[in-house]
């Protein structure tokens, strides 16, 4: 049986850090089942796993292990490491991980390429909310969220903001505790349809899955998220055009970004059409559990009649093709 190394990363997920500087204390952690699930599903697919823990001595870990490939770079840092050891990785590189952690970026590159994005503006002090105070560039209400945030660390009920004084109110919140310039956007009503892709130049698009907020509910927060209490509709109940609509999208706005080996592209349906909304490059993978995945790409495999070991193996597939690698005999 072939087989490679495979070095499983272990390092805090940057939406939990983001969400305790804007929350406090009370967020739960769940890296470490997240870490359990991969060593479990890759070692089931016939993969040697060797945990590295993010650390002092991380780059030293890395040499000494020896692996052949790493799995579950969960941050720029991780991987800006990897490149410099030349020490090969699953997923995009440090260019489009910079990028698509940019939320005005990804949405420029979209918006360069023709794909539909909302328009937005970036506030990185209080004094860049002014022009939304008496000729807005376009209309309350609005979206605010951290340019760089993560798993809706920094999005709360007051992040529908629907006159200037919440508007500013908001922003000095998030840019005091996260320290990160804000994103503005036009408030987009719709369904919300989040889209994985796998692969790299055969790259294909898995189920859409549309999120069903709790009755009330016009947004995602982290504090909702984490109560695990919305329904997930998983293929969401599009028609055939719809759907082959946003999967092409999705497909689109990962290659506009130029992901690697597996991403996450979250979208809004409005009345007026599609909606990207972001990109994720460090996208959850768990399959469990199987009533209920704790990721949205868990669902789409689950919809797919998949594992986690099998879902986790066609990324390192399309890794090892992408990177040329060869097996251990």
């Amino acid at each position: 049986m072939t087989s490679l190394r495979i070095g499983l990363l272990n390092k805090k997920r940057g939406n939990f850090a983001i969400q305790e500087r804007f929350a406090g204390d009370g967020v739960v952690d769940e890296t470490d089942a997240e870490v359990e699930h991969h060593e479990q599903a890759l070692t089931e697919a016939g993969y040697s796993v060797r945990r590295i823990r993010w650390g002092p001595d991380f780059a030293k870990d890395l040499q000494d292990s020896q692996v052949d490939l790493v799995f579950n770079v969960s941050s720029l840092v991780e991987a800006a490491i990897l490149e410099e050891l030349e020490i090969p990785y699953v997923g995009s590189d440090t260019f489009t991980i910079a990028v698509a952690a940019d939320k005005s970026l990804a949405k420029r590159l979209w918006q360069r390429a023709g794909l539909p994005t909302s328009p937005f503006h970036v506030a990185k002090t209080e004094k860049d909310c002014a022009v939304f105070r008496d000729d807005p560039p376009f209309e309350y209400p609005l979206f605010i969220k951290p340019v760089a945030g993560r798993g809706s660390a920094g999005i709360n009920d007051a992040s529908v903001v629907r006159n200037y004084a919440q508007l500013v109110s908001g922003i000095v919140e998030r840019l005091e505790t996260i320290g990160q310039p804000v994103l503005i956007e036009k408030f987009l009503q719709g369904r919300e349809i989040t889209l994985g892709v796998l692969g790299n130049g055969d790259a294909r698009a898995l189920p859409p899955l549309e999120i069903v907020y709790r009755e009330g509910n016009v947004t995602l927060t982290f504090e909702k998220k984490e109560l695990d209490n919305d329904s997930f509709l998983c293929p969401a109940p599009l028609t055939a055009e719809e759907t082959h609509t946003m999967q092409q999208l999705a497909l689109q706005a990962y290659r506009v970004l130029g992901f690697k080996d597996f991403g996450r592209i979250d979208t809004i349906l409005t009345e007026e059409g599609p909606f990207l909304l972001e990109g994720n490059t460090f996208a959850g993978l768990m399959c469990t559990p199987k009533e209920k995945p704790h990721s949205y790409i868990g669902f789409m495999a689950r919809a797919e009649g998949k594992d986690g070991k099998e879902l986790l193996d066609e990324i390192i597939q399309s890794a090892i093709k992408r990177l040329s690698l060869k097996t251990r005999d």
